[in-house]
């Protein structure tokens, strides 16, 4: 993307505000920034695998840690790296062999990623 690092950081953090992410543990540095955004089920659904093949279970929140790594390229262009994972919260549907409430790492879908790519396309300018 062509910009400065800091100046990507700062207009992802402020999408968020405007969409208003619930978030915490939030890190800013130079070249990164990192937070938790908490999901209600919905939102997990829409955003990570819920379909868990060892049992069958009802997610009933979750959180996606989300670290976004900027690197200065030259000509005044910035790689933007963003890295989601999913934790799902729950309890087993299965009446006879159904454990407790449990917390499972999901895969992403690839849909949170896209909308933050999405997001600093419509300000900034992709190289290629």
């Amino acid at each position: 993307m062509k910009g400065e690092g800091i100046e990507i950081q700062e207009f992802l953090q402020k999408t968020a505000r405007e969409q208003a992410w619930r978030i915490g543990e939030n890190r800013v540095s130079d070249d990164a920034w990192s937070c938790v955004r908490y999901l209600d089920s919905d939102e997990l659904e829409k955003y990570a695998e819920t379909k868990v093949p060892l049992e069958p279970m009802q997610f009933t929140s979750g959180k996606a840690a989300i670290s976004v790594l900027t690197t200065e390229i030259g000509q005044d262009y910035v790689r933007v790296q963003i890295t989601v994972h999913f934790q799902g919260e729950g309890k087993s549907t299965d009446k006879v062999l159904g454990q407790p409430e449990s917390i499972w790492n999901l895969k992403s879908k690839g849909v949170l990623e896209q909308e933050m790519l999405t997001a600093l396309q419509t300000r900034y300018k992709p190289l290629g």
